[in-house]
């Protein structure tokens, strides 16, 4: 056997039996690699001023975390005061004529379906709210432990890429077996795509926020609560912003502010649902992809805006940046194949 394939078999099969031992990380890890791509820039830019690798990266790290952290301590801060001024006779109130109110709107529907209803209806009283209240508690509080335990070895995992992030990229540059000037094109490619979604994510949801922000506090609520709440909110799949909008409606509805539901259901779904995140967010990628980018990436933003919608379908809250950065790797795969391989080259 030629050693070049003894090589080659030794290698797969050690290969695979490291992505077995390393499985139960695995995601972590490329999370927090595509997250360094996107926000490399940051660490550059404090390089300039620290020159310190250690504490530049430290740093970044932090700043990062300040963009997410903040705002959830300014939610977390808010919903205690909420929470601590809840009267639970009002509630129950609100309950009850929510339900007679809905009783009322049911009797249009034909009698199975509305004796279905009614009964469904009838059942629901505060008590069965916080039993399912709890339950509901006790499931978030599981996905919640996953999800913290997954973010601390990303920012490990985050911090280690920051760190020995030009180590790494010179190192792959030069293992791929592709002349350097191809292989910067394809990470440059993929690094800037990210850059854009990055970016690109963090406007939206500022935008949406302060929308519907503003909409809230003239309604006589929080609106840094419920600006924050939405625009954390306008980043997860399908549901979206209708987890803070639709409580709001039917709460504006029972107090009689019947035209004040219809209005922010209406502008919830039309002007921040489909307006910013249909019509506005796409010439936000192209913004973003043609001012604030140094070289702008050559790939249409449409392009980019559907595969953020496909990696959310497919991947969840984490497809943001991986159905962009499948999809920017991919082109830059085709790109090479008509300029180099195409040509006979």
């Amino acid at each position: 056997m030629k050693p070049k394939y003894f090589f080659w078999i030794i290698f797969l099969i050690t290969f695979y039996w490291i992505l077995q031992l390393y499985k139960p990380f695995l995601m972590n890890f490329v999370i927090a690699l595509l997250l360094c791509v996107a926000t490399f820039g940051l660490k550059k830019i404090i390089d300039r001023y620290i020159k310190y690798n250690l504490i530049s990266s430290f740093l970044t790290l932090v700043i990062f975390l300040g963009v997410f952290i903040v705002p959830l301590i300014l939610v977390g801060n808010e919903m205690v005061k909420e929470i601590a001024n809840i009267d639970i006779l009002k509630l129950s109130n609100f309950i009850n004529e929510l339900k007679a109110k809905s009783i009322v709107i049911l009797e249009q529907f034909p009698s199975t379906i509305q004796e279905r209803l009614v009964n469904a209806l009838k059942s629901i009283n505060i008590n069965t709210l916080i039993s399912h209240a709890m339950n509901f508690s006790g499931i978030v509080g599981k996905a919640g432990v996953r999800f913290i335990t997954d973010l601390v070895f990303i920012l490990i995992f985050l911090y280690l890429f920051y760190y020995y992030g030009i180590f790494l990229k010179n190192y792959i540059v030069d293992i791929i077996p592709f002349d350097k000037q191809n292989s910067n094109e394809i990470l440059s490619e993929v690094s800037g795509v990210l850059r854009v979604v990055f970016f690109t994510t963090i406007i939206s949801m500022i935008l949406q926020g302060l929308s519907f922000g503003i909409v809230a506090y003239i309604f006589g609520f929080s609106g840094i609560l419920f600006g924050v709440l939405y625009g954390l909110a306008s980043i997860i799949p399908v549901v979206g912003g209708a987890l803070v909008w639709v409580p709001v409606g039917l709460y504006i509805y029972w107090t009689g502010d019947l035209k004040g539901a219809i209005f922010i259901s209406i502008y919830s779904l039309v002007f921040i649902g489909m307006v910013i995140d249909n019509v506005i967010k796409p010439i936000i990628i192209s913004v973003v992809n043609r001012i604030l980018l140094k070289n702008p990436v050559d790939i249409n933003e449409m392009i980019i805006f559907i595969a953020i919608l496909a990696g959310l379908a497919s991947f969840g809250f984490w497809g943001i940046i991986i159905g962009p950065t499948m999809s920017a790797f991919f082109i830059a795969l085709l790109r090479m194949y008509k300029d180099k391989f195409k040509n006979g080259e």
